[in-house]
């Protein structure tokens, strides 16, 4: 049987690295003690429906484009058509590449939608609005979707910390706005640094111990 030295545990099964703190086991391992089964997946099932939506992605596009070149009245409308299916093939694909570990998957959706958002603002003509309102509502959001998917999930302590600590220091970036006098509109900046800041303050008074285990386990200390 195989053995963690970070965690001090016995690990079944014929794996590389440590199930609860990914560090490398030492010991010989044995396939038949293994615990949880290889399930295979079928990727293919979801072909037909990836096709589907490749093809109707680039009908969107040609279409447009052929619209905009046949009745052109100054404006390039059709590459603005062209960026929103890309940016949402790219939330997309962010979303299914975690769609195993939710509260990671959140805190990416948050990132790659605030930075869609800002190169938004800054492709028609810069007028605040990504750093008004967008970044500072997604974080506030991102930051309510984590508490109920722990609740939900009924997530362990150890676990959902990690990610709630940094879904909370990642929303106390509209700070920055404020402080440097980025954003017109201070509401939704003020709103997102008050609403981090207190889940801040919850995951250290009621999971602070917790927190630090998780840690060390994480950081090897």
């Amino acid at each position: 049987m195989q053995y963690c030295e970070n965690c001090r545990l016995k690990v079944a099964g014929a794996r590389h690295e440590c199930p609860l703190c990914q560090g490398t086991l030492s010991g010989s391992g044995c396939p038949e003690e293994e615990i949880y089964p290889q399930v295979p997946f079928a990727r293919h099932q979801y072909r037909p429906v990836i096709r589907l939506m490749v093809f109707l992605s680039a009908a969107a596009i040609i279409l447009c484009g052929t619209a905009n070149y046949l009745f052109f009245n100054g404006r390039y409308w059709s590459l603005f058509v062209a960026a929103a299916i890309g940016s949402m093939w790219v939330s997309l694909s962010s979303a299914v590449l975690r769609r195993h570990n939710l509260p990671k998957s959140v805190l990416w959706q948050v990132f790659w939608l605030s930075l869609l958002a800002v190169l938004w603002d800054l492709l028609t003509g810069w007028h605040h609005w990504a750093l008004d309102y967008v970044v500072p509502i997604l974080c506030s959001f991102g930051l309510v979707v984590m508490a109920v998917l722990a609740r939900l999930l009924k997530l362990h302590t150890q676990d959902f910390l990690v990610y709630l600590m940094i879904d909370g220091l990642f929303g106390i970036l509209p700070a920055l706005f404020l402080v440097f006098g980025w954003v017109q509109v201070v509401y939704p900046s003020a709103i997102c640094v008050a609403a981090s800041l207190l889940s801040f303050a919850a995951v250290i008074s009621f999971g602070g111990d917790a927190l630090l285990n998780e840690l060390r386990k994480r950081l090897h200390l």
